[in-house]
């Protein structure tokens, strides 16, 4: 390798990669929920646990790195669609179960997102401003 390769690929490499990947993917073992073990639908307030199928809220602003995921639904009271879109963020409404994750640090289990399908999706162009 010549000396000019050597120093393009040095440059190369300090810039960042990009990674294309599926909605559920990127939420795939997401942490929810308020404490390590416990997880309420927001809309009757039924207890979410291990293994329960569940719908959940996710959004990311234009700006942001990460996805939040405020809000969790049981399987009766999961809505259908993004009901107000906002614009410059992409929200989703996904399906799955709720597994379990061990993080680095406390070292305690959390509940998380697994077994995920996309159920509905607004990009960023869409909606109204916040």
């Amino acid at each position: 390798m010549a000396a000019d390769d050597c120093r393009r690929y040095g440059a190369d490499q300090r810039e960042e990669p990009t990674v294309t990947a599926t909605p559920a993917q990127v939420l795939h073992g997401h942490p929810v929920g308020p404490k390590p073990d416990a997880a309420v639908c927001i809309g009757c307030g039924s207890p979410l646990r291990e293994t329960d199928i569940v719908f959940a809220y996710a959004y990311r602003c234009a700006d942001a790195a990460q996805w939040d995921i405020p809000r969790l639904f049981c399987h009766g009271c999961a809505p259908g669609w993004i009901r107000s879109p906002t614009l410059g963020t992409t929200e989703l409404l996904v399906g799955g179960r709720l597994g379990s994750i061990v993080l680095p640090t406390p070292r305690s289990p959390r509940l998380c997102l697994t077994e995920l399908a996309l159920r509905a999706f607004s990009p960023p162009t869409e909606g109204c401003a916040p």
